[in-house]
């Protein structure tokens, strides 16, 4: 399978590099995308860096360039309900933008609401960025279907009740739909994990133990693709 592997820092999956001796080839026209055999899959390693807009930009270049039988992007997140604790993991297949727009008259009015955006605007499906691949492969029927936002306000505990009434939302990421948006303009099949780091309902949060989970997850979705 030739797979493109999206990750914001090489650092968040440099155990399992080690652990698998994997080398990784950087490529010589884009400083950001790296390339190795990875057991029987020909991967590209893509590294975003933070931001939604510098994880589409990159994703972009990359999708320009090659072809992938599959996309799979792993990010670390906040949740916005009680029960997904740091290391529970979610698919994401619906992204949505959670705060692109402006407060009127203090009411919290996005891009939909002021007309900017619309439901039925490409590459929307079904009235969202909705991944239709998201039953494309049983590796992944395990991770429990989940509606995420992408965020530039990154875990502000104060907009959480709002952010989850308005967008009915599980948790929030800083650069999803900057992949989902792309993928689903490029038709390229794909697949959002979201490893949680912090639940900003409870307070809990455990980032090396997400990383943890990051790692061993991917090792083992990478033997059974």
């Amino acid at each position: 399978m030739k797979l493109l592997l999206c990750i914001s820092s090489l650092t968040h999956i440099e155990p399992l590099l080690t652990e698998k001796g994997i080398i990784l080839k950087k490529n010589p026209s884009f400083s950001f995308l790296y390339s190795s055999q990875i057991l029987h899959h020909e991967t590209d390693v893509l590294e975003t860096v933070v931001g939604v807009h510098q994880t589409t930009y990159k994703i972009a270049k990359a999708l320009q360039q090659n072809k992938y039988h599959l996309a799979l992007k792993l990010s670390f997140g906040n949740a916005y309900k009680a029960d997904y604790t740091p290391c529970h993991i979610l698919n994401i297949v619906n992204e949505k933008p959670g705060d692109y727009g402006t407060y009127i008259n203090d009411e919290w009015r996005d891009c939909y609401d002021l007309g900017l955006l619309k439901h039925d605007d490409e590459p929307h499906v079904r009235g969202g960025y909705i991944n239709l691949t998201n039953a494309y492969m049983n590796v992944f029927v395990p991770f429990k279907k989940a509606v995420g936002i992408t965020v530039n306000n990154y875990a502000d505990a104060a907009q959480v009740n709002m952010r989850k009434e308005k967008y009915k939302v599980d948790c929030e990421t800083g650069d999803g739909l900057g992949f989902a948006y792309t993928c689903l303009f490029e038709k390229q099949n794909f697949y959002h994990l979201c490893f949680i780091e912090r639940n900003l309902v409870t307070g809990e949060e455990n980032f090396p133990l997400a990383k943890t989970t990051l790692n061993n997850t991917l090792g083992e979705i990478l033997e059974k693709l």
